[in-house]
């Protein structure tokens, strides 16, 4: 279990609502990172516009930036942080979810339909990672074959 997990006490969370909006160094993170989300919403439209697709994966990840912007944030406002960590990650968990099983469909098809259980399994692991091998390493080191 991770350090936020538990009941969200809403007294206690609107309290803390209350005191961070007072804070100019907390209202002024959350602008600038509607900022910074939307610049690289930009920048991702018009690299999409122009078929620069390997510069997308360059720019920073929008998750990421808005995970980095709640753990920031201290923890006298643990209630604030458990309530948008638990929102925050429906949205991942769904997606995941939805993304897994259209795979699924997808690789068990009506003309692979007898595929095993385990198969499946493997099949979904490769399709769902985005683990790519190091091609020239492998080559470097599989060791040459002398012929007889």
């Amino acid at each position: 279990m991770t350090a936020f997990a538990g009941v969200v006490s809403q007294p206690d969370l609107e309290l803390e609502l209350a005191d961070i909006a007072d804070k100019d160094i907390w209202a002024s993170k959350f602008k600038c990172l509607t900022a910074t989300l939307e610049d690289v919403a930009r920048q991702k439209a018009i690299l999409a516009q122009n078929h620069q697709w390997s510069d997308i994966e360059n720019l920073p990840k929008q998750d990421q930036l808005v995970f980095e912007t709640w753990n920031a944030i201290p923890n006298t406002y643990i209630n604030m942080k458990k309530y948008a960590f638990g929102v925050l990650s429906i949205f991942g968990s769904t997606y995941v979810c939805e993304q897994v099983f259209s795979n699924m469909n997808y690789i068990k098809n009506k003309y692979r339909s007898r595929l095993t259980d385990d198969s499946l399994q493997a099949c979904v692991k490769m399709k769902v990672t985005s683990y790519s091998p190091d091609v020239q390493t492998l080559c470097t080191e599989v060791q040459e074959q002398k012929s007889h």
